[in-house]
């Protein structure tokens, strides 16, 4: 189950031929509030919807947006995002593939256990991966240093002070931008692993035996 689960990620990845360290981390917090939701649905509670402080500061303290933020480092950040997670719940940060594929097997365990079927597996996720992709590439272009330097050529002047202000407006820009980005690739990879986590805990249930409706 969990070699087919990696796969099926690895399909429905946003511009990314392999699991990286971007991915891996929201696919892992995805994965996070999945297990949240179905433990609180086993008691019969609701769980807590949002995206946690700690796991934005971690995304933002990766080299390729911590530059537009005033943040703690890396390491900091994925500590503490560690302290937050549920007890039970284990990050290797040198192995995030492993844990994932750790998390995941949980996941579906849980959710199958309940024994209904979800009403979210029958939905092909992937197709519309497209819908999140241009925030991404926006960034990802307003980022790159050519950009940029091609942007302050295009200004005409020398002039230390009208340079630092173009660098300022680009560095504004890809700010926002990267707000952006990082929430669509969140949300994206919330949705996916979501649809990833019902199809294969029906697959599980149906493997079972008879289940009920959710």
């Amino acid at each position: 189950m969990q070699e087919g689960f990696i796969e099926d990620l690895q399909k429905g990845l946003l511009l990314s031929n392999s699991i990286g360290q971007e991915e891996a981390l929201d696919i892992y917090d995805a994965l996070v509030k999945k297990y949240k939701k179905v433990r609180s649905s086993s008691l019969g509670k609701k769980a807590e919807e949002g995206e946690s402080e700690e796991f934005k500061k971690v995304i933002k303290s990766l080299p390729k947006y911590a530059k537009y933020y005033d943040i703690d480092s890396f390491d900091v950040c994925l500590n503490e995002y560690k302290n937050s997670l549920p007890r039970e719940i284990k990050l290797d940060e040198k192995d995030l593939k492993g844990s994932i594929a750790s998390l995941a097997e949980t996941v579906i365990s849980a959710q199958a256990s309940i024994g209904k079927f979800s009403r979210n597996s029958g939905v092909n996720i992937a197709n519309d991966k497209t819908n999140y992709t241009n925030s991404v590439v926006d960034f990802e272009t307003a980022s790159n240093p050519q950009f940029v330097e091609s942007l302050i050529a295009k200004v005409g002047s020398s002039n230390p002070e009208v340079v630092a202000q173009c660098k300022k407006r680009c560095d504004d820009l890809c700010k926002s931008l990267a707000e952006s980005a990082i929430e669509d690739k969140t949300s994206y990879y919330d949705r996916y692993v979501d649809y990833l986590v019902d199809f294969y805990s029906d697959n599980e249930i149906a493997r079972q035996g008879e289940p009920q409706m959710a």
